[in-house]
């Protein structure tokens, strides 16, 4: 009696629509294998009174049908009637109408589509009729509680392609991202992006898998991979924030939480073969716990002053949206709230793997600053450890390292003079005037020396340790520097440092064997001009004194 009453308000409930667009779960009994729902529309009543009621359908899978009352109140004949929200492995539909029409066609996993990533079949609905639409699900678990419904056949197809392009366009953006990310690896072996790469192909294989395109594109039905691939996903997410976020140096407790969820999923990867009708259940568990625990890292983390964090952050909260709403529905928590569930998590997942790309792409930016400003700071290093301090002049490595490129002998291209310098005088300044004075005359010194290569083009000037200086130059320059050397002791007469001097010797490449034969043949020439200076001065004391002895004796 309860179940005619029943039966009857369903029917008026349905009467009072324009038209039937969504049915829900109207009378559910469990199915076993040796029953046939009856052919005509007035056996389907005492039919169902053989049947075991269900409370719900499990999501750890089983047998079902489902029994809706129907009376057509559209002029419209065309309809689709599908079953949505979960993989179901195998369906049924009989539509059976008090006009004697009786309609069957077979849907599912294994079932060739009639609309793309659908469960959808057409049938045909006349004004007037009523119908008893019977439903059988079966399948060995269900990812969420299934939805079935009923549109006007156009409608179903304008639906049914917006939604095949929203998934193309996300699994086709899931493995350009995936694609990109991996080349980035193999360029600069950065782990985060090898990790990365790995999470987005195997969100593309999950969700590609979850709708059937590798079952329609070539025939390849393994219900047991669907959820391999999303518990992998907090694997290899783990493994990825790991190093994109430093964690272990940032936060230790944290990373060890999640390389315990990390083997936790490892572990639970072979329940997706063994225990094919619990893993959704476990991928829903483990799946949460992830999300969470990414998001409590990345704030741990940009509290501790890792900007990228930001992007993070953004990319799990697009995870967490749909996440919120939809877990709990797969645990059979919740009843859903979204209509399109599958497909908003993949949108959801999509816009995450984009903003975990602009992430990495911020710290390639931060990276790229950091090398940036490391290289500047190397290359000044660099010029001050190759520049004397106190004349700012070329120094003693900077010259070795300039003579390790040079030819000598037969090999050298063009003929050079290596001219040494020796200030005169500078030991008696310093026991006289002071080491301050100097070092005053060294720098007054380096800046005539400058001043004279300055004037004459690709000289190089380097001071090789105390008063010591090297002139590098062309053949044909060394007679018009050499003149210029020879002034130079007037300018420091000038300067007021008398009793001062340049005494300077030079060689030829081509007459040395290498850089130290070279430089060795310099410092002998300089020391003979030293003697002759010497010898020649004191020639003229000698000359002065006989000049004023020879006065005094007239």
């Amino acid at each position: 009696m309860i179940q005619r009453a029943l039966l009857l308000l369903l029917i008026f409930f349905s009467q009072t629509a324009a038209a039937v667009t969504s049915i829900d779960q109207s009378l559910l009994f469990h199915a076993k294998a040796d029953q046939t729902p009856p052919s005509l529309h007035a056996d389907v009543t005492p039919w169902m009174a053989t049947l075991e009621e269900a409370d719900s359908i499990s999501l750890t899978g089983g047998s079902y049908w489902l029994v809706m009352p129907t009376f057509m109140y559209d002029r419209e004949t065309k309809w689709a009637i599908s079953v949505r929200n979960s993989i179901v492995e195998s369906l049924d539909y009989w539509v059976i109408g008090d006009d004697g029409s009786k309609q069957h066609s077979h849907s599912g996993y294994y079932a060739p589509y009639e609309f793309l990533f659908d469960y959808g079949r057409e049938v045909e609905l006349n004004y007037g009729v009523e119908y008893w639409i019977i439903v059988k699900l079966e399948s060995r678990y269900f990812s969420s509680v299934p939805k079935v419904e009923l549109k006007h056949l156009l409608e179903h197809k304008k639906s049914a392609d917006i939604e095949a392009m929203a998934v193309m366009l996300c699994l086709g953006g899931l493995i350009f991202i995936a694609c990109y990310n991996l080349l980035i690896f193999f360029s600069i072996k950065d782990r985060a992006f090898l990790y990365y790469g790995l999470y987005v192909l195997a969100y593309f294989f999950g969700w590609a898998l979850t709708f059937h395109i590798p079952a329609h594109l070539w025939a390849y039905h393994n219900l047991e991979l669907h959820h391999l691939f999303f518990i992998s996903l907090p694997i290899f997410n783990i493994l990825f924030y790991k190093h994109f976020l430093q964690l272990p140096e940032y936060s230790p407790k944290l990373w060890r939480l999640s390389k315990y969820l990390m083997w936790t999923c490892i572990l639970a990867l072979p329940t997706s073969i063994y225990l094919v009708s619990y893993t959704a259940l476990i991928a829903s568990v483990l799946i949460m716990l992830w999300i969470g625990l990414a998001i409590t890292c990345g704030n741990v983390c940009l509290i501790k002053g890792f900007s990228p964090a930001r992007y993070f952050i953004f990319a799990f909260t697009c995870l967490l949206l749909p996440a919120v709403i939809i877990l709990p529905g797969n645990l059979g928590l919740t009843p859903d709230f979204v209509e399109h569930a599958e497909l908003a998590t993949l949108i959801g997942g999509t816009a995450d793997a984009l903003m975990l790309s602009l992430a990495l792409a911020n710290k390639i930016k931060l990276l790229s600053e950091e090398r940036q400003t490391y290289i500047k700071t190397l290359g000044i290093a660099w010029e001050k450890a190759r520049e004397d301090e106190l004349t700012r002049l070329q120094n003693r490595h900077a010259f070795d390292e300039f003579m390790q490129t040079q030819r000598f002998g037969k090999e050298a291209k063009r003929g050079e003079h290596l001219i040494l310098l020796d200030i005169d005088g500078i030991t008696q300044v310093n026991h006289t005037l002071g080491h301050h004075e100097g070092d005053c005359l060294l720098k007054f010194a380096a800046k005539q020396l400058k001043s004279i290569c300055e004037s004459h083009e690709r000289v190089r000037l380097f001071r090789i340790g105390g008063d010591n200086f090297v002139i590098l130059l062309s053949m044909e320059q060394t007679q018009s520097v050499l003149v210029q050397l020879e002034q130079l002791s007037n300018a420091f007469e000038k300067e007021g440092y008398r009793e001062t001097g340049v005494s300077y010797g030079f060689a030829l490449n081509r007459d040395a064997k290498d850089a130290s034969d070279w430089l060795r043949t310099a410092d002998k020439n300089m020391y003979r001009h030293k003697t002759e200076k010497r010898r020649v001065k004191q020639a003229k004391v000698s000359q002065v004194i006989d000049d004023s002895n020879r006065l005094d004796f007239i």
